[in-house]
């Protein structure tokens, strides 16, 4: 038997103070899968990533996780997600240590996992300054050190890439192309190209 869609929006329309946003939007999301989705500003991409994950009701249509659908969302625990949106939701009070060791612990990260993720962001001579001592780019950094150490097989992402230089955007995209390789899958909204293999394109204009 073949395994259910990880996620799936089955012709969703989604209205914001009385606009519609979008309308018969449909989805697939499985194992290995990476969905870009393209649009306009004001075409509804983060509104998307939040009604998926459950932040937004809609108001016709249905949206499924493992099968099951989520709306009432009585059981948030089965709604097991990673999100990078374009807040950092970081503490910049806090060192860069304190800040991914709340997570780890959290996530009961394994302490080589901690430090290898740590190490393909080249951030190790980071984790005792304060986040507050970061540049823009840093803090995304840090974000994706955050992302990868969580065990949430799917992944929203929501303009991942904004304030990443060249190089650090490379080392993005060989992140999520893991993430996939591995069984995980990902949503990502963006306005810019991303060079990874095999990725379906939901486009809101």
């Amino acid at each position: 038997m073949a395994n259910k869609p990880l996620v799936e929006a089955k012709s969703i329309f989604f209205e914001k103070g009385g606009r519609r946003i979008f309308s018969s939007l449909t989805m697939v999301l499985n194992e290995h899968d990476i969905v870009i989705v393209k649009g306009k500003n004001g075409s509804g991409k983060t509104s998307f990533l939040k009604c998926l994950a459950g932040y937004y009701s809609i108001k016709k249509g249905d949206i499924l996780w493992n099968g099951e659908k989520i709306f009432p969302v009585q059981e948030p625990e089965k709604i097991m997600l990673a999100w990078l949106g374009h807040h950092n939701a970081i503490k910049p009070s806090l060192t860069v240590r304190e800040n991914l060791k709340f997570y780890a612990d959290l996530w009961s990260t394994s302490q080589s996992d901690f430090y290898s993720s740590i190490n393909y962001l080249s951030f190790s001579n980071y984790l005792e300054f304060p986040v507050s001592w970061l540049s823009a780019g840093e803090k995304r950094r840090l974000c994706l050190i955050r992302l990868m150490l969580n065990p949430a097989k799917v992944w929203f992402l929501d303009e991942p890439t904004t304030f990443l230089d060249v190089e650090n955007k490379k080392i993005f995209e060989d992140v999520i192309s893991k993430h996939v390789s591995n069984g995980g899958a990902v949503v990502c909204a963006t306005h810019e190209e991303l060079k990874v293999k095999n990725y379906k394109t939901l486009n809101l204009d």
